[in-house]
């Protein structure tokens, strides 16, 4: 399985692995608002991107409803963070002077 950056981490045995963990840990339950009713996803905590890992420490259960909201979240910080980026001063700076 690929995505757009090459291969799809979660779909690796070892996410695999911390996604049957982070179910287990967590109760098969949604740590947010407590849905514990199938699709749950494992997610991330801290995301990739913004420095997270791929650990058990770093995974826990969402329903669906709060994993979206979460992601939505997660995609305007992207936004914000590549809108800043790409903005440069009006001024000079004072060694260009």
């Amino acid at each position: 399985m690929s995505n757009r950056w090459g291969t799809n981490r979660t779909a690796s045995a070892a996410w695999k692995r911390i996604r049957r963990g982070a179910l287990e840990r967590d109760g098969h339950r949604c740590v947010k608002c407590g849905w514990d009713q199938p699709p749950l996803a494992v997610d991330h905590i801290q995301t990739t991107a913004e420095g997270g890992t791929d650990t058990l420490d770093n995974a826990q259960t969402l329903c669906t409803h709060c994993h979206q909201q979460k992601t939505a979240a997660e995609a305007a910080r992207g936004r914000a963070r590549r809108a800043a980026r790409g903005h440069h001063p009006t001024e000079k700076h004072p060694g260009l002077l």
